[in-house]
């Protein structure tokens, strides 16, 4: 006999695993966008393709120049902003179409353009940023503060510790990336499922009464599960 009862209690002893797929799905409404992320993560994608050859003719073969008109055609735009996800990582195209992103969306199109003119290039990670080092780059205020803290990402893929932490700058760009870039209408979401989600178990009586609805429901059913 189908048991209402045994199949709510075997849903809310995973509750905290129900959770964390919620938080996951208001983070990357489509998962398998995830799944690119990473691929991509290790295999970015640089290659110049039509579209970024075509923009790449009509510039000087300058690293500077490219980075400028990198910066001044790709409007700075969070991840949720810019691709309705936590974190994306683009191509070359995608920046090219969305004209905005936020680091490594420059960073990627800036490398592709500079590889397209055949400009040797690095490209570099560290915990919070992305950007392209290329012969001559000048250095600024902000790459001092955020372009020396380099992360784990060698010629060969294999990571090491960052050369300088900030823990405080990491929390609060991990902030500003997660929550504060967050849509309104997400953010309610997420903390309306989770108080739902996180409430049973603590509270018998919202419990009680999804049971008793549920077997109410169950008994009007035509048919019954052996």
């Amino acid at each position: 006999m189908f048991s209402v009862k045994a199949s709510i209690n075997q849903i809310l002893r995973h509750k905290k695993a129900i959770a964390a797929v919620w938080i996951l799905l208001i983070l990357f409404p489509n998962p398998l966008v995830l799944l690119i992320d990473v691929n991509r993560f290790f295999e970015t994608p640089t290659k110049p393709t039509d579209d970024v050859q075509l923009v790449a003719a009509s510039l000087p073969a300058n690293g500077s120049a490219i980075e400028q008109y990198v910066d001044a055609h790709v409007h700075y735009a969070y991840d949720f902003q810019a691709y309705g996800v936590v974190w994306y990582l683009p191509t070359p195209s995608d920046v090219l179409k969305s004209q905005q992103g936020d680091c490594k969306s420059r960073a990627v199109l800036t490398a592709s353009l500079l590889e397209a003119k055949g400009i040797p290039y690095t490209l570099q990670v560290s915990p919070v940023h992305f950007w392209v080092d290329y012969s001559g780059r000048p250095q600024t205020n902000f790459s001092e503060n955020y372009e020396t803290a380099q992360v784990a990402f060698v010629d060969n893929g294999q990571f090491k510790l960052p050369a300088k932490t900030n823990a405080l700058l990491y929390l609060n760009t991990y902030k500003d990336i997660t929550w504060t870039s967050m849509p309104l209408l997400r953010k309610i979401a997420l903390v309306g499922g989770l108080a739902i989600i996180l409430q049973f178990g603590h509270f018998e009586g919202p419990k009680k009464r999804l049971q008793e609805y549920l077997k109410e429901l169950s008994s009007k059913l035509p048919m019954r599960f052996a």
